[in-house]
């Protein structure tokens, strides 16, 4: 099933022109894609696209074949809320909470019964249960990242978006967090588009996409790689 298409999609900032130049794609439910390329590549600009942060300049995103250009910004928060997940380099956790706290926090905004409960079933799926009432400053940058993982599934997400997820994270815990999306695509039939400038990590992907200068240069499948 089809759930996300772009068509001809270009961006442009104040000062920068083409950050992102006609950029045609189609992803199916269930699929994990990485989009590779080097910093400024455009990776992160189409991310926020696709996650409703930011607006293309031109072209068209249907997702679940709606059209999304129209969406109020009410419209924007309810999609990003009840249809993803999201997940950064840097966690983007509250230290002044514990981990299922910051679990929890998508819960208690949209006022879901039993987030506590919920929370600790989603660390329990990412491995980390045991650590449910640790401070953060206590664990290890892949601790985090799980944690951080955990809270982008409350909401049982049609598509995850990852920006840089091992970037901050040694090569033993990269794999480990790249084996848990992965696992979590087969499971969950979740899509995820992971930005990444990262071999390793794009190798746990079905299809790798390579960006440079806002255009797409190639695509590689799983059988390709």
């Amino acid at each position: 099933m089809g759930l996300i298409e772009l068509k001809n999609i270009s961006k442009s900032y104040q000062g920068r022109e083409n950050a992102l130049k006609n950029i045609n794609l189609e992803i199916e439910q269930g699929q994990f894609i990485a989009l590779m390329g080097e910093s400024g590549s455009g990776k992160t600009t189409l991310l926020n696209i696709l996650g409703l942060i930011d607006s293309a300049s031109e072209g068209e995103y249907l997702f679940e074949n709606i059209q999304t250009k129209a969406f109020s910004e009410n419209q924007r928060t309810i999609f990003r809320r009840e249809k993803l997940g999201f997940i950064f380099q840097f966690f983007n956790l509250l230290p002044a909470l514990n981990v299922t706290e910051n679990v929890a926090i998508p819960l208690y905004l949209n006022k879901i019964k039993n987030p506590i409960a919920i929370a600790r079933e989603k660390l329990a799926q990412v491995g980390i249960l045991e650590l449910k009432d640790r401070p953060l400053d206590t664990l290890s940058g892949g601790q985090k990242q799980r944690v951080a993982i955990a809270r982008a599934l409350v909401h049982k997400p049609k598509l995850i978006l990852a920006d840089e997820p091992t970037g901050n994270l040694d090569s033993e815990s990269a794999r480990a967090i790249c084996g848990i999306l992965q696992r979590l695509k087969k499971e969950e039939n979740i899509t995820i588009i992971m930005a990444t400038h990262s071999l390793q990590a794009a190798s746990f992907a079905d299809k790798t996409i390579n960006i440079l200068d806002g255009s797409f240069i190639g695509q590689n499948t799983k059988s390709d790689l």
